[in-house]
């Protein structure tokens, strides 16, 4: 029996806030565990700060619903990053902020670029969704026995 993939598809808001962090992308990188204790490396606090500076320069209030994030990362280097790593760290920095929580993320779209250095930046969307699908209602016949 073929099934088609169903379509799901959000109600979304006008609401949708779009903002820019310039400078070189960076990776989350891993706690470092020392004889003193365990510690977040300043490379990373630096950067999550700029994302969560850039969010409030936006002036814009915490989203109370889901939201989708879209993630441009526009690198003016070569070096190698993991894009999964470069969006943990954008979304660590906005929870608090943006959501209450990383749980209100329910989708995120990632796109890695190469620019010139001077135009090395990270363009966050941020999009509000009201009432996301379930699929047990989009497709009911997948699920009845």
């Amino acid at each position: 029996m073929s099934v088609e993939s169903p379509i799901l598809i959000g109600v979304t808001p006008i609401r949708a806030v779009k903002f820019t962090v310039m400078g070189e992308p960076r990776s989350k990188q891993r706690p470092r565990v020392t004889q003193r204790g365990t510690f977040t490396p300043k490379e990373t606090l630096e950067a999550e700060k700029r994302v969560r500076d850039g969010w409030r320069i936006a002036g814009e209030p915490k989203f109370d619903y889901q939201v989708i994030v879209d993630l441009r990362f526009y690198n003016g280097n070569k070096r190698r990053r993991d894009i999964d790593n470069m969006a943990k760290l954008v979304l660590d920095a906005l929870n608090k902020e943006a959501f209450d929580d990383d749980y209100q993320v329910v989708g995120v779209n990632m796109y890695k670029f190469f620019t010139d250095p001077e135009k090395a930046r990270t363009e966050i969307t941020i999009q509000e969704v009201i009432e996301w699908p379930d699929e047990r209602k989009a497709v009911p016949a997948l699920f009845s026995a």
